[in-house]
C-alpha cells in the first residue's frame, strides 16, 4: 500500500510540476529558517557547557553600593602583596562545599612577545595565580604540551592555537618545536608548557594566553568556585557572607560592602549584566525577535504548502471520489495526504543541505557564532532536521487532508460546483488573510528597528563622536609623546582623560551640603582642558581660561540640586557637593568634598539603553590616565593622521605596539547586537516577503486558469482588461483590511518590547501600520494584476475551447 502511495504521490509531484517547485522553494525555505532559528537559540543557551561539571562551577560576584561587580577587589586593591590576594581563595576553600577556587584577570592590551628573534602582536592576556586551580576547574583541549605542567610551576603560559600558529609561522600545526621555548612577555619572560584549541565561542570569557604569576597586577580578580555535588549554591553563598571577616576583614567595616553571591557559569551569558561583564551578554529579546520571524516565515511556509494542495486538489475530485467510491476510506485518503506531504519535505533536505552549505558560514560571520554548516555529518543535527521536515511536511497536509476526507463521494464528482472550487473554500482565505497579517507584523516591526538604529546614528549625544581617536603610550613618554602630535598640522587638540561611549561602570554616592539625602547613581570623569576642547562638550565654564583644579556637573545634576535646593541652576555655582558621605578620614574629613564650579550640558557617556544621571567631571591640567592621550583630528583626512601618529610613535622606541582606537567605532560598538539583528531582519524580511509573493503568484495563477472559461466569455460580452483585473484583484481588499486588523496591535506590541530596551528610542507612528497595510494590498495588487492582465491578453475563443 506505502508503495503504491508513494507512486501516486511522486507522479502528482510531476504532474504539477509548477506547484511542486514552488512548494519546495518554501518548504526548503522555512525548514533552512527553523534551523538557523533553533540552532542560534542552541547556541545561545550552550555557553560554558563545555566545561566538564559545569553546572557545579559558579562565578563569585560581589555587592558594593547598589550595583553589582563581576570583579571582587582584593583587601588592599592594588597594594595587595601575593599573599595577600590568595588569602580569599583559601578561605573560600574552607567553607564546607566548596572544593576549589580560582581566580584571574585579563587585558586587551596590545603587547609584543618575542621568542627566538621573532616578534608578533597580540592581545587577550589571562593572567592567574591560581594555576592549578585554573586548569582543573576549567575544561581545555591540550593540543601539545602539559597543562599540569603550567599549574606546578611558576612563570609558565599556556597558548591557544591561534597564537601559537603566529610564533610557528607558516600556519603550521606543528607545536612540539615552542613547548618549553622561552618567551618575553611585557619584559617578563616565561616559558610555554601547553597549546590548547581556541578558547570556544560559547565562552563567557577568552583568551589568547594564559600565564601564570605569583601576583595579578590589578586592584581585584575574577573568582571561580568549583562546588561539591548535590550542593545549593545559595546556601555557600550564605556561608560565604557569614566567613567574609576571616579571608577579608576589611570589607566588615567597610560601609560599601553589601554581600557576596553567587552565579552559575552556565547563566552568565542569559541571565547576568552586572558591572565589567568579560563579553556583552546574550539579550533576550533579540532572542525573541530571531524565534518570532523564523516562526512567521514557517507560517508562510505552512500556508503556502496549503494553498497549493488545496488548489491542486480542488481539480482532482474525480480520482479522489473513484477512490472513495470504490471503498477507500476518508483516513486512507487522507493518509495519502499526509504521506504527500512528508516526501516533499524530505525531498527538501538534500536541497536544504546544499542551502546550509552556502549560506550557513556567513549567518556564523555575521552573527558571530560556530553553527554547523553540514547536519548530514552530525547525527543530532540529522535526527532533528529530519523531525522538523516530517513535523512541517505533517502540518502542511492537514488542512487538506481533512477538507477533501471528509467530503462525500458525489460531491467530488461534481467539480464545477461552487462549494468544490477552490477560490470558494472559506480556509484558503483564512491562509490568505494570514499570510498578509504576517506580511504586516514583520514589515512594521523591521521598519521600527531600522527607525531606531537611524535615530542612534542621527542622535546628538553630546559631544564630537567623528574625529576623535585614543592613542596609548607609557607614562613615562606620554608628554613627550603629545608635545610631538601637536605638531601635526591635522590634528586640532589633545587632551588627556577618560573616554566616551564606553559601557557602564560603576557609580558613586554623593550628597548636597546642606541636604540630608544621600545618592548613589553619579559617574565620575576626569578630562583636562583640551580634552573638552576635543570633545566638544558645551561647559558654563570658560575652558580658554584654564583654573588649576575644578569639577563641573551635568545638566541633570544641575536640576536635581536645584530642586533639592529650591533655587535655578546656574545659582548652584560655587555650592559644596560631598562624594562618598560614608568616608570619613583619620582626620574627621567626611567625604571627598568639590566645589560645583560650572555646568555642562547633558552628554550620552554609554549607550542609548542607559538614562543619562548625574555625571561629575573633574578639570585638571595635571589628569593622566593609563597613558591614554584624546586626540581630534579633521575625519577626512583620518588615514593620514593615523599614519603620521604611528610615525611619532616609532620614534619614541615604546616597549609595546602602538593602540589607536576610534570614538566613532566604540560608540558602534555599544549596538553591535542591534546592528546585527537589524542585517539579519533585512534578510528575512526579504525571505518573508518573497516567500508570501510566490503563494500570492502561484495562486492567483491557478484561480485564473480555474476561471478561464468566465473570463473568456466576459471577455465576449466586451468586458476590457482593466475590468477583468479590477475583478481579479478587489477580493484582496477585504483580505488587507482584516489582516490589517489582526496584525496591527501583534505589530505594535512586538515594536514596543524590541523599542523599550532602549531610554532613548523614537515613538511608534500609528500611521506606519496603515501605511505598511496599504503597501501590502498595493504589492499584491500588482503581483495579481500582472497575473490578470496576462490572462486577459489571451483570445478568449481558446479559452472557451481549452475549458
Amino acid at each position: 500500500m506505502i508503495r503504491t502511495s508513494l507512486k501516486i504521490a511522486l507522479r502528482g509531484f510531476i504532474r504539477n510540476k509548477f506547484f511542486t517547485a514552488f512548494n519546495l522553494f518554501s518548504l526548503v525555505a522555512g525548514l533552512f529558517v527553523v534551523f538557523i532559528a533553533i540552532s542560534y537559540l542552541d547556541y545561545e543557551y550552550s555557553y560554558d557547557e563545555y566545561h566538564k561539571n559545569s553546572e557545579n562551577i559558579y562565578r563569585l560576584g560581589r555587592t558594593t553600593r547598589s550595583q553589582d561587580y563581576s570583579i571582587v577587589g582584593f583587601e588592599r586593591w592594588n597594594e595587595s602583596t601575593a599573599a595577600e590576594q590568595l588569602n580569599s581563595i583559601k578561605g573560600l576553600k574552607n567553607i564546607p562545599g566548596v572544593k576549589t577556587a580560582a581566580q584571574f584577570i585579563t587585558s586587551e592590551n596590545l603587547e609584543y612577545i618575542e621568542s627566538n628573534e621573532k616578534r608578533i602582536q597580540e592581545k587577550g592576556f589571562l593572567t592567574t595565580n591560581t594555576p592549578s586551580e585554573f586548569v582543573n576547574l576549567f575544561s581545555w583541549k591540550t593540543l601539545e604540551g602539559n597543562l599540569d605542567d603550567f599549574g606546578q610551576n611558576l612563570n609558565k603560559v599556556i597558548l591557544t592555537a591561534t597564537t601559537a600558529r603566529k610564533l610557528v609561522g607558516d600556519n603550521s600545526d606543528d607545536f612540539s618545536k615552542i613547548i618549553d621555548q622561552n618567551l618575553s612577555i611585557m619584559g617578563d619572560n616565561y616559558s610555554v608548557s601547553a597549546i590548547i584549541e581556541d578558547v570556544p565561542g560559547n565562552s563567557h570569557f577568552d583568551f589568547s594566553i594564559a600565564i601564570n604569576k605569583p601576583r595579578i597586577d590589578y586592584w581585584g580578580s575574577r573568582i571561580y568556585l568549583g562546588l561539591a555535588e548535590n550542593v545549593n549554591y545559595l546556601d555557600i553563598s550564605e556561608k560565604i557572607n557569614a566567613a567574609v571577616g576571616t579571608f577579608n576583614p576589611t570589607l566588615v567595616n567597610d560601609p560599601y560592602y553589601k554581600k557576596h553571591f553567587l552565579q552559575p557559569i552556565e547563566d552568565i551569558h542569559l541571565k547576568s549584566n552586572i558591572l565589567y561583564e568579560l563579553k556583552t551578554p546574550g539579550n533576550y529579546s533579540f532572542i525573541t525577535l530571531i524565534t518570532g520571524f523564523a516562526l512567521f516565515i514557517l507560517l508562510i511556509t505552512l500556508f503556502n504548502y496549503a494553498n497549493f494542495t488545496l488548489a491542486t486538489k480542488s481539480k482532482q475530485g474525480k480520482s479522489i471520489g473513484i477512490k472513495k467510491a470504490m471503498g477507500a476510506k476518508n483516513s486512507s485518503v487522507a493518509f495519502q495526504f499526509m504521506l504527500e506531504g512528508v516526501v516533499l519535505a524530505l525531498i527538501s533536505l538534500p536541497l536544504l543541505a546544499i542551502l546550509m552549505h552556502l549560506v550557513v558560514p556567513y549567518f556564523n560571520d555575521l552573527m558571530g557564532v560556530d553553527i554547523s554548516e553540514n547536519f548530514l555529518n552530525n547525527p543530532k543535527i540529522l535526527v532533528m532536521m529530519v523531525a522538523l521536515a516530517i513535523i512541517l511536511g505533517l502540518l502542511a497536509s492537514i488542512a487538506p487532508a481533512v477538507l477533501f476526507s471528509n467530503k462525500k463521494t458525489l460531491s467530488l464528482f461534481k467539480e464545477n460546483l461552487k462549494d468544490n472550487r477552490f477560490e470558494h473554500f472559506s480556509i484558503r482565505k483564512y491562509l490568505v488573510i494570514s499570510q498578509f497579517a504576517i506580511l504586516i507584523i514583520i514589515i512594521s516591526v523591521s521598519y521600527f528597528v531600522n527607525g531606531q538604529m537611524n535615530y542612534i546614528q542621527d542622535k546628538d549625544l553630546g559631544f564630537n563622536r567623528e574625529g576623535i581617536l585614543y592613542a596609548y603610550s607609557s607614562g613615562e613618554k606620554l608628554d613627550a609623546f603629545q608635545e610631538k602630535l601637536r605638531q601635526i598640522p591635522e590634528i586640532e587638540y589633545v587632551g588627556n582623560g577618560s573616554n566616551l561611549g564606553i559601557e557602564t561602570y560603576n557609580q558613586g554616592t554623593y550628597q548636597l551640603q546642606g541636604v540630608d539625602a544621600i545618592f548613589d547613581d553619579a559617574n565620575q570623569l576626569y578630562l583636562d582642558y583640551e580634552a573638552v576642547k576635543a570633545y566638544g562638550i558645551e561647559t558654563t565654564l570658560n575652558v580658554d581660561a584654564p583654573l588649576e583644579r575644578t569639577t563641573i556637573i551635568n545638566r541633570t545634576a544641575a536640576e536635581k540640586f536645584a530642586k533639592a535646593k529650591n533655587v535655578s541652576p546656574e545659582e548652584l555655582i560655587g555650592t559644596v557637593v560631598i562624594t562618598e558621605p560614608e568616608y570619613v578620614s583619620e582626620e574627621g574629613q567626611v567625604g571627598f568634598p568639590f566645589t560645583i564650579g560650572g555646568i555642562f550640558e547633558d552628554i550620552n557617556l554609554f549607550s542609548l539603553k542607559e538614562e543619562v544621571t548625574p555625571y561629575f567631571i573633574t578639570l585638571s591640567p595635571a589628569v593622566r590616565m593609563n597613558g591614554r592621550s584624546i586626540i581630534s583630528f579633521d575625519p577626512k583626512q583620518r588615514a593620514e593622521v593615523v599614519g603620521k601618529i604611528n610615525q611619532v610613535y616609532e620614534s619614541l622606541n615604546e616597549s609595546f605596539p602602538l593602540e589607536v582606537n576610534f570614538l566613532s567605532d566604540n560608540l558602534a560598538g555599544l549596538y553591535k547586537q542591534e546592528q546585527q539583528a537589524l542585517e539579519l531582519i533585512f534578510y528575512l524580511n526579504i525571505l518573508a516577503i518573497l516567500l508570501s509573493a510566490i503563494g500570492i503568484i502561484g495562486i492567483t495563477i491557478f484561480l485564473v486558469l480555474a476561471r478561464r472559461k468566465e473570463i473568456g466569455i466576459r471577455q465576449v460580452l466586451g468586458a476590457s482588461d482593466g475590468h477583468i483585473i479590477k475583478t481579479t484583484v478587489k477580493e484582496y481588499i477585504f483580505f488587507s483590511v482584516i489582516a490589517l486588523l489582526i496584525g496591527w496591535p501583534i505589530a505594535y506590541y512586538g515594536s514596543s518590547k524590541w523599542l523599550d530596551g532602549f531610554a532613548y528610542r523614537i515613538e511608534i507612528g500609528q500611521y506606519v501600520f496603515l501605511i505598511v497595510g496599504l503597501l501590502v494590498f498595493v504589492g499584491t495588487s500588482i503581483l495579481v494584476g500582472i497575473v490578470a492582465f496576462n490572462a486577459a491578453q489571451k483570445n478568449p475563443i481558446k479559452s472557451l475551447r481549452t475549458e
